[in-house]
């Protein structure tokens, strides 16, 4: 394999944690960590255009368990003000934030309910980051919640799985599924969905028409782990669940939607028990079923694939690779559209950073969130501004 950008940030990464006094052309390209909490762990950035990012993660506070974090940068990745910290009575995870159309924030993270069951833990703030109300979603069994999407019209749809005896089956993961207009009130029912075997919801895509299409994975009779696509009807029921097959375990975590009939689904191939790679398939529904068009694979045997976005005429794939000993470093992968061409940046060497979640800026660069690890019990969120080209330089 060929990487044709590698690039080696140790010393940079040393020297950028406290830079105050940058100049604006390094609101093109940076590295920040975050340190609030000894252990600090990066979920999801994206930007707030003319003004800066705002960035989610977990923290672990000893007194209080696990917490939800929010800062607001400016376009350098200073923080504008105090963070803001979300739960408290039981453990709260970050999953993803979205920026809404009045400044303010949605936040999807995970809780634990009044019961001990897990659930799912949805915020809406102002755009300082004030509680305008929160809701805990339960479920009869645990609820795993995994990403968010909002639509034009703001409302919220929420994926990921739940535990259930759906059609009288035993207890298993199903495809978990709801929205919230947004005043917080549910559309729609709690919807559980998919095989006999567990399913897990990772991402969606929503649809011009007001359709779903779902993926992640979902294990066969043998309990092999396969990716899967699923489109459904406006209010979340309807369509059938596609088990894209393999022959070795795969999960997709992302996906994008070319059109309504047409997906790229991205995540990791796990080739061995020990070796994995990035994996990439563009999936397209026809009169009979789903085909595929292409099936990718990235990497060099140590690669998870994580996040991913469709980019005019490229695709680029957000990943974490595992290097010598215990260091990882994040990989960002542009391809063409049908897969084709991959070029490599990779920015960590050396060091132990993982990926989270990744934006394309106003600026045509990219903004990368993700988490820096020193040790088992000190660990920040690391915040990496990238150029057009995909680049630090």
């Amino acid at each position: 394999m060929s990487r044709s950008i590698i690039i080696s940030i140790w010393l940079v990464l040393l020297a950028s944690c406290d830079k105050m006094d940058i100049s604006p052309v390094q609101s093109e390209s940076f590295i920040k960590f975050y340190n609030t909490f000894p252990v600090f762990t990066g979920s999801d950035v994206k930007e707030i255009p003319g003004k800066g990012y705002v960035i989610l993660g977990t923290v672990t506070s000893i007194t209080e368990g696990n917490l939800i974090c929010l800062i607001r940068t400016d376009l350098y990745g200073n923080s504008v003000d105090s963070a803001r910290y979300y739960g408290g009575q039981f453990d709260q995870e970050a999953c993803r934030i979205e920026v809404l159309s009045d400044k303010g924030f949605a936040i999807l993270g995970k809780t634990v309910d009044e019961n001990n069951k897990k659930a799912a833990y949805f915020i809406r703030t102002d755009s300082v980051g004030n509680v305008l109300f929160e809701s805990i979603i339960s479920g009869t069994y645990d609820i795993v919640p995994k990403n968010m999407k909002v639509n034009s019209s703001g409302s919220f749809f929420l994926v990921g799985y739940g535990l259930s005896t759906r059609g009288g089956a035993a207890l298993n993961k199903d495809i978990w599924l709801y929205a919230l207009n947004q005043q917080g009130q549910a559309l729609w029912p709690q919807r559980y969905l998919g095989l006999p075997f567990d399913d897990e919801g990772n991402d969606l895509a929503l649809l011009p028409d007001g359709r779903m299409v779902i993926t992640g994975s979902t294990y066969n009779s043998q309990n092999v782990k396969h990716a899967f696509i699923m489109r459904t009807g406006t209010l979340g029921l309807g369509g059938s669940l596609f088990s894209l097959d393999s022959p070795v375990n795969e999960e997709a975590t992302c996906i994008q939607s070319i059109d309504e009939n047409t997906f790229i689904l991205g995540g990791t191939t796990h080739t061995s028990t020990s070796t994995s790679n990035i994996m990439m398939k563009k999936v397209i529904y026809t009169s009979t079923g789903v085909q595929f068009e292409f099936d990718k694979k990235y990497g060099d045997g140590t690669d998870a694939g994580v996040s991913l976005i469709l980019d005019e005429n490229n695709l680029r794939m957000l990943a974490t690779t595992s290097s010598t000993g215990i260091n990882t470093t994040i990989s960002l992968i542009t391809t063409d559209l049908e897969g084709n061409g991959a070029v490599y940046s990779e920015i960590g060497e050396g060091t132990q950073l993982s990926a989270s979640s990744f934006q394309k800026t106003t600026d045509t660069g990219f903004i990368i969130a993700g988490t820096n690890k020193h040790s088992e019990n000190d660990q920040s969120m690391a915040l990496i501004k990238l150029k057009p080209n995909a680049t630090l330089w």
